[in-house]
């Protein structure tokens, strides 16, 4: 089995970067060839939509949540990239345009916000902060450990789809998104917890507290972050 939904991950790699160079035919063809059920008898398909939904919305805080860290606690360099990102999601209308930029922001940007929320400095600066400035590093930690604990479920899904997919490569098109959600959230999770663990002390450090996360916690997204001027 294992080798099997790694030759299946080789697969998807390869007809996702075949459907970019192609303008979208090998999703064209994912919805000619048709079927979708797997061997468990679920919809495959129904399946892929809701992980898509899903993940799409732990990005979104995600995104959002370490724009809002990275800003409040970085450099210049840092604050730069973290505004660039945040203009390039307030103009972009396109929904997959949208999620390949938080997505690249997620994997970018969670190693940059943990190491900030480690450094000797982090206290002095949010003991400068305003209250609300304060509040909006809070809830976005807490935003980050909600989602942190819900991406293990979200990755066991994920593989129940490509095994699903095994039973019947012809609907191997209609796991590219899963397969790319599941990169992001792979190369996020690891420093997820750190985020949540640094960031709780550093908040009750200060006497601001984020809460506690639980995977059934609502999440809210902030998409107006604060951003100091350069």
């Amino acid at each position: 089995m294992k080798n099997k939904i790694i030759a299946l991950f080789i697969a998807l790699g390869a007809v996702s970067s075949a459907n970019a160079q192609l303008g979208g035919l090998g999703g064209m063809l994912g919805g000619m060839l048709g079927g979708g059920k797997s061997s468990g008898g679920g919809d495959v398909g129904a399946m892929a939509d809701e992980f898509n939904r899903d993940a799409s919305a732990i990005n979104e805080v995600v995104s959002y949540s370490l724009i809002q860290i990275v800003a409040a606690l970085g450099d210049k360099q840092q604050i730069a990239a973290v505004k660039a990102v945040n203009d390039n999601l307030a103009k972009t209308t396109d929904p997959k345009e949208k999620g390949s930029i938080q997505g690249t922001a997620i994997k970018e940007q969670a190693a940059v916000a943990d190491e900030l929320l480690k450094s000797d400095q982090a206290k002095a600066k949010v003991e400068k902060m305003a209250p609300e400035m304060q509040q909006k590093v809070a809830k976005s930690i807490f935003a980050v450990g909600v989602a942190a604990l819900r991406i293990p479920v979200m990755m066991d899904k994920g593989m129940k789809i490509i095994e699903g997919i095994g039973s019947n490569p012809m609907n191997i098109t209609k796991a590219i998104p899963v397969k790319d959600g599941m990169a992001v959230f792979a190369a996020a999770l690891p420093k997820m917890p750190s985020i949540l663990t640094t960031g709780l002390k550093l908040m009750r450090d200060v006497k601001v507290d984020p809460g506690n996360p639980a995977a059934d916690s609502k999440m809210e997204v902030d998409k107006n972050p604060s951003i100091p001027e350069g």
